[in-house]
């Protein structure tokens, strides 16, 4: 009988051996995507070149006894973490492995060093009896200095990576996002399942399971998110998808699939000495280092000189002295070494000076930017508490997604929050001018379950929006007058799809019956008050057809003459729209002509309709509700 089908309930998961955990984490190396699993379930600390977690067949086993490990056998398993700061209920075994979890980096990092230290020590009476020990005895401290001179300099380095990482990756916030919404919610961490046909009641068991957790864990549990780099099979990770209500991707396909919504966790919120922890580290580690290196010098020196020691760090506060001037990169006035192995400890010691002054410059920064955080926090709630209406901005694609929401949070730098709202993710931009700027997403077209109608209407009634923005990319029908880039705003949407077929002298004959809806006059006329760039205004074609046709592009061009464009999800917003009142327009970018398409210019279409859209509001032409009459 599998583990699963024990009480799901209990604080400690059933009798997991260790051998069956290292037999589990070997089949999860060895799988399809072992090596980005084993990255993303052992990331690198802060050391940099050291994981900052313990070797996965402790992590499983970890699990196991604190009732985490979705167990069916060493290829079917799931590993549940909690949100970042989540502890286990009083009584829940496994405290050691939690506190090898929690500081492996650290026991890495300094235990080796420290039990080299150690023994020298041991060593030392053996030393005075044997000769040839003594070489042993000063050995093993100078390795011990080196591991860890090597250890702080590759966490300088590492910091000041952190530090300059999102300058370099300026633009994907994906990432930041990805790494914030695991912090906040229950995880996935790792799954292993190597036979597909089995995937659908292996997610059943990981959902039932955090349902079946003991209320110690917190009744509060937020959703079910499944880390995508943690599933160690392409098949498996198509699953998740399939099953996901929602999904924060980026564009190699990692990232989120949210597999639940429960009530929502509440995240702890990081503080200014948490950014300056490992400033604080590194200064303990270096005088420690020097109290350490003191003993060595002192005992080189002194045996090296013999009776004769004036100027030499012989004695132990003398070489105490000796190293803290050694990290201003002097020597003290009349006290130097003359052996050659103290002057390389000096050197060394300089060294961790030098590299001490990057990590005490990027924990400032690191300091300076959690102020500015928690102001940019206080600021923004002020500004929300000011803010009159509320915007809501729909799109259908991915990549009309990320555009959206990197151009807001250029303006408002915001970082997008998500919302659950039944099986829909609402992005909270911020507030631009007067208002709130809400983001969701829909699948393309208006007839799907999680199209644009069904998804708009659901929202609309829902956060009662005072303004319904569709954007994102489109067709272009005018090639002579228009650009790629341009952008189009809707004076009317062309319902395509509605049509009545008679029989015609020649063949039959289309005559449209797809309602000419005319979007809100507010909306409208704000579009006239852009400055920054110029729009086409004019009739726009919606229909559930993706246009990659030259035959039919010139088919709808001689039938509506007037068109400047055509998309596939206004249609659907207007009529989710019409029915709560709500104010709407249809703003994109043309990003094709409707025949051979690429995906080669959407993101430069998303982000000029995502523009034009934020200059709208932050022109404040949104600042306040519409009227009752506005809208038609």
């Amino acid at each position: 009988m599998s583990a699963d089908h024990a009480d799901p309930g209990r604080a400690y998961a059933p009798a997991v051996t260790f051998a069956q955990a290292r037999a589990a984490a070997r089949a999860a190396r060895t799988a399809e995507h072992g090596r980005q699993v084993r990255r993303t379930a052992r990331p690198r600390g802060v050391f940099g070149a050291i994981r900052s977690r313990t070797p996965l067949s402790l992590q499983l086993y970890g699990a196991a006894l604190e009732g985490r490990l979705v167990w069916r056998g060493e290829t079917e398993f799931a590993v549940l973490e909690p949100p970042l700061g989540r502890r286990p209920p009083p009584g829940t075994r496994g405290a050691w492995l939690r506190l090898a979890d929690r500081f492996w980096d650290l026991f890495v990092a300094f235990a080796p060093p420290a039990v080299m230290l150690v023994l020298s020590l041991a060593l030392i009476p053996l030393a005075l009896v044997r000769q040839e020990w003594l070489v042993v005895v000063l050995t093993l401290p100078v390795l011990g200095v080196c591991h860890v001179t090597v250890v702080l300099v590759a966490m300088a380095i590492n910091l000041v990576w952190q530090a300059l990482r999102p300058v370099v990756e300026r633009g994907r916030d994906h990432r930041v996002i990805t790494e914030e919404l695991r912090n906040e919610h229950w995880s996935v961490a790792l799954c292993h399942q190597a036979r597909l046909e089995h995937a659908e009641s292996l997610i059943k068991a990981i959902v039932d399971r955090l349902a079946a957790l003991p209320g110690g864990w917190g009744e509060d549990r937020g959703s079910l998110v499944c880390v995508l780099n943690g599933v160690t099979t392409e098949a498996m990770r198509t699953a998740f998808l399939a099953r996901a209500r929602h999904a924060q991707l980026d564009d190699q396909g990692d990232g989120l699939a949210f597999l639940v919504s429960l009530p929502r966790a509440h995240p702890r919120e990081p503080s200014e000495r948490q950014a300056v922890s490992g400033l604080l580290l590194y200064l303990f580690a270096g005088a420690t280092l020097v109290f350490v290196e003191a003993a060595l010098v002192a005992d080189s020196e002194a045996e090296a000189c013999g009776n004769d020691c004036a100027g030499r760090p012989a004695t132990y506060w003398s070489a105490v002295r000796w190293l803290s001037q050694r990290l201003l990169l002097t020597d003290p006035p009349h006290l130097s070494p003359a052996t050659p192995e103290v002057v390389v400890v000096g050197w060394f010691t300089s060294i961790v000076a030098l590299t001490g002054v990057l990590v005490a410059g990027t924990a400032g920064r690191w300091y300076l930017a959690a102020r500015r955080r928690r102001r940019a926090r206080l600021d923004r709630e002020l500004i929300a508490m000011d803010a009159t209406t509320k915007v809501l901005l729909l799109v259908a694609t991915g990549v009309e997604h990320e555009q959206v929401k990197a151009v807001v949070r250029a303006h408002t730098e915001h970082a997008p929050e998500v919302e659950f709202r039944g099986s829909h993710a609402v992005f909270h931009l911020g507030v631009v001018s007067k208002a709130t700027i809400l983001l969701a997403r829909s699948e393309p077209g208006t007839t799907a379950t999680a199209g644009a109608m069904l998804t708009a209407q659901t929202l609309i009634g829902d956060l009662r929006p005072d303004y319904v923005i569709l954007t994102g990319i489109c067709y272009g029908l005018r090639k002579g007058k228009q650009r790629i880039g341009d952008v189009l705003v809707a004076n009317q949407i062309r319902v395509l799809d509605l049509k009545k077929i008679v029989d015609g002298a020649s063949g039959p004959v289309e005559i449209p019956r797809g309602a000419r809806a005319e979007p809100s006059v507010r909306l409208l006329n704000g579009c006239y008050a852009v400055d920054t760039v110029k729009p086409h205004i004019g009739v726009m074609l919606s229909g559930n057809t993706l246009l990659n046709s030259e035959e039919e592009r010139a088919r709808l061009i001689a039938a509506h003459p007037d068109a400047l464009g055509g998309e596939m999800e206004g249609a659907g917003v207007y009529a989710a729209a019409a029915k709560h009142g709500a104010d709407w327009i249809v703003i994109k970018a043309i990003s094709d002509w409707g025949v051979g398409k690429t995906h080669r210019h959407q993101p430069k279409a998303a982000r000029n309709a995502a523009e034009f859209v934020l200059r709208l509001i932050d022109l404040g032409a949104l600042d306040t509700p519409a009227q009752p009459d506005s809208s038609r």
